[in-house]
């Protein structure tokens, strides 16, 4: 029988997209009808079933089984330990296993057992790069990335294959291991029914932001567009951070005369952020700083989810978002504040543009699908030392 093990060390429902990304490529994996094990942290108590409903907006799937594993006390994190164990038994009965992961120490740990389990199948999927430190900067002679680079220099080779999230990510890697198997993919798009009011959406005149609050995220940039934005009556809502930082920008947003034109909010549960992308938003917003991570070794979560909706995106000009939307961006210098407001207004004034470019995002989110995403693992996993 051919099993597959995702391994994530983070928390269940944690804010951000590590623990949904994760959940959605183990979901993938069973909706192409493989037995699919979901192994996940668990800092509080609530029904699973539940929150992939009501939290994550998702189905249950016959075929994938979610381990919430609470932390104890040791060295090693519990959910490593159940997830080697469980691994441990299904190659004890003869099945095939594939066991993926994200985090270093999972994967020492399972390239430990493949020792005695050669048939265990491990794949690597980076969402970084630290076989050099240069690009890091000042934060390149911590202990930590130290610790990661000899991490990455001798764990990665040893791996069955290794998943990249850009093309550039891949040929960084592919220098140093040159024999690896390595692909690279971005992450995947939900397939969400076309929505029908698509002028009425329009005419809402609001943009979307997702992500962190930091200055490096485009912040300022943020502020800024707001500014540019408030003569062309366009609203600008930004989703995440937490309480307290939202509550400080909310009232500086106040302070400067943006009551009302620009709205924060905390990180939201998924379900509830698709039916806003999907009832209330007109435009997307992907304003990725000029930096060494944000060009080359990012997949933006954030235009995946907006061309899920078939909403137009507009983009800093680098690499990693023209990867992910091609020719179903508009894209502009990351620091070019009026070209920003200058895309939404023309694509917010013009119905017949507005309408194309939501054909477009359509479009490429149909190629984008984490089922398509599973498929294209495991067929790079089948030719693996073929």
């Amino acid at each position: 029988m051919q099993r597959i093990v995702w391994i994530n060390k983070s928390n269940w429902r944690k804010p951000g997209p590590i623990v949904y990304m994760g959940l959605l490529n183990a979901l993938a994996f069973a909706e192409n009808g493989l037995a699919t094990d979901f192994f996940i942290g668990s800092d509080k108590d609530s029904d699973t079933e539940t929150d992939l409903t009501d939290f994550y907006g998702l189905k249950s799937h016959q075929c994938l089984t979610i381990h919430r594993i609470p932390d104890t006390a040791g060295w090693q994190r519990s959910v490593y330990k159940a997830a080697i164990a469980r691994i441990a038994s299904y190659c004890e009965q003869g099945d095939d296993v594939l066991a993926l992961a994200r985090e270093l120490g999972a994967l020492g740990l399972l390239l430990k057992l493949r020792k005695k389990f050669p048939k265990l199948k491990v794949i690597y999927e980076t969402h970084d790069y630290y076989l050099s430190i240069r690009h890091l900067g000042k934060k390149k002679f911590s202990l930590s990335s130290i610790r990661r680079q000899w991490s990455e220099r001798t764990l990665i080779p040893k791996a069955d294959g290794l998943i990249c999230l850009t093309e550039h990510q891949r040929a960084l890697y592919q220098q140093w291991f040159p024999k690896l198997a390595i692909i690279a993919l971005s992450l995947g798009c939900l397939d969400f029914p076309q929505q029908r009011s698509l002028e009425q959406r329009r005419l809402k005149r609001n943009i979307a932001y997702i992500g962190h609050l930091h200055s490096y995220k485009g912040l300022e940039l943020i502020f800024e567009l707001a500014r540019q934005l408030k003569a062309a009556n366009i609203e600008l809502h930004s989703f995440g951070g937490n309480a307290a930082q939202v509550l400080s920008l909310q009232e500086k947003a106040e302070q400067e005369g943006l009551k009302g034109v620009l709205h924060f909010r905390p990180f939201i549960e998924p379900k509830v952020l698709h039916e806003i992308l999907d009832n209330d938003i007109s435009i997307g917003l992907v304003p990725l700083q000029d930096t060494f991570y944000s060009r080359y070794l990012t997949c933006p979560v954030k235009a995946l989810d907006f061309i899920a909706h078939g909403l137009p995106v507009i983009a800093s000009e680098i690499p990693s978002a023209r990867e992910v939307l091609r020719e179903a961006g508009f894209y502009c210098k990351s620091n070019d504040v009026s070209g920003f407001a200058d895309q939404a207004i023309a694509l917010l004034d013009n119905k017949d543009s507005y309408l194309s470019a939501t054909q477009a995002s359509y479009s490429r989110s149909s190629g984008l699908q984490w089922q398509l995403r599973a498929r294209r693992i495991l067929e790079f996993v089948e030719g693996v030392g073929a």
